[in-house]
């Protein structure tokens, strides 16, 4: 009887929400048709044929080849790939810089802790477009090309970005990330297979070591075996400018530290919760024991605050890359500035342009909520 009940529920769950996404489909149809017969009414071209038109404007910074000669369809891609370096750049600074904040929040030493929590207050109550416009001045108020700050003559900081050396060989960056990639799930399935099998002795052996021996080691035995040739091009100073390497522009360093160090802010506040929402007996209890505080936080405290922090975080990785947008203010040329700024200005288009604009921003924003809930549901069924 029970079993029938709870078929039922399942079965009328299943009709409402085919019965609201049904209901959906249709106002974004009445929509998408109302808008066409409006369109063609007034003569205005509809549909994403200007893709394939040339573009006819520059973008000062761009990890594939672009011209003014490309097409729209080539901006976008430009300026997808744009907010996706920018967000993840973000991303990755933004959670170390922030999980070191919130250690340091929830410190036993008195300053490290009031030091920490000042910085905290300072980074979130400014205004995120205040913190770009600072960061945007500063970039630009560096020493010029000829007095470039250097690190062992490879790495040049000024005003007009940072210069890093790259590979002649551009193609090899894609394959080597992916091997790294594949290295790590490598590591990683080990590990599981290893603690499977491995007899319980307190707490569980670190997986960082082994993880990055995946992450290396693959990608260079991999290149050892295939005899690749891999040659750096150095940046060479050539009047105003470098010639080699390539350029991070100031746009870019200001919109990455702007974010990371907002972002931050939140996510230090939401690791110094879930730490403190751990109860204190796991403190005493590891103290009892014999273990060090270092020990206790790293792994005990932090495994169990982990899995209520993953929603939070989630959450404001989603907000770096929507406030990614943001590039515009400084003239940052990313998603909304390429095809949601220049590109429907020059061509007209604006339902097309927002549309594949919203579109890309909801794509990635779902992508990284399905990635991050699989993780939290991971993390739920080891805790149970």
């Amino acid at each position: 009887m029970l079993t029938h009940r709870l078929h039922n529920l399942r079965l009328m769950s299943v009709l409402q929400q085919g019965l609201v996404l049904a209901l959906v489909g249709a106002v974004f149809y009445l929509l998408a048709s109302n808008a066409s017969l409006n369109l063609k009414t007034l003569n205005i071209a509809s549909g994403f044929d200007f893709l394939s038109q040339r573009a006819g404007y520059d973008i000062s910074f761009s990890l594939i080849d672009y011209t003014p000669d490309a097409t729209y369809a080539r901006a976008y891609l430009v300026g997808l790939l744009n907010t996706l370096l920018v967000s993840v750049l973000s991303i990755v600074l933004a959670t170390l810089l922030g999980g070191a904040l919130g250690l340091a929040r929830v410190s036993e030493n008195w300053l490290i802790k009031r030091l920490s929590g000042t910085c905290i207050e300072f980074l979130r109550n400014v205004p995120l477009v205040v913190h770009l416009v600072w960061w945007y001045g500063l970039a630009l108020a560096l020493p010029g090309v000829k007095h470039s700050a250097s690190l062992f003559g490879v790495i040049f900081l000024n005003n007009s970005g940072l210069t890093l050396p790259w590979p002649q060989q551009g193609n090899l960056v894609g394959w080597g990330l992916a091997l790294m990639a594949l290295g790590t799930l490598l590591a990683y399935v080990f590990c599981r297979f290893k603690e499977a099998r491995a007899p319980w002795r307190g707490f569980a052996l670190r997986r960082w070591p082994t993880l990055l021996a995946g992450a290396v080691l693959l990608p260079l035995m991999v290149y050892w075996i295939s005899g690749a040739q891999w040659q750096w091009e150095l940046p060479v100073q050539r009047g105003f400018g470098f010639n080699g390497g390539i350029t991070l522009v100031p746009e870019m360093l200001a919109l990455c530290l702007a974010l990371s160090f907002y972002s931050a802010s939140y996510i230090a506040e939401i690791v110094r919760g879930a730490i403190e929402s751990v109860h204190r007996a796991q403190y005493e209890a590891a103290t009892a024991l014999g273990f060090k505080r270092g020990s206790t936080m790293h792994q005990l405290i932090v495994p169990q605050a982990i899995y209520p922090m993953i929603p939070q975080i989630t959450n404001t990785y989603l907000n770096i890359v929507k406030n990614s947008s943001l590039g515009v203010v400084i003239g940052f040329m990313e998603l909304v500035s390429s095809t949601g700024g220049t590109t429907l200005n020059q061509t007209g288009q604006a339902i097309e342009c927002i549309a594949l604009v919203m579109g890309t921003y909801c794509a990635i924003s779902l992508l990284i909520s399905l990635a991050m809930n699989v993780y939290n549901h991971r993390i739920g069924q080891r805790g149970h």
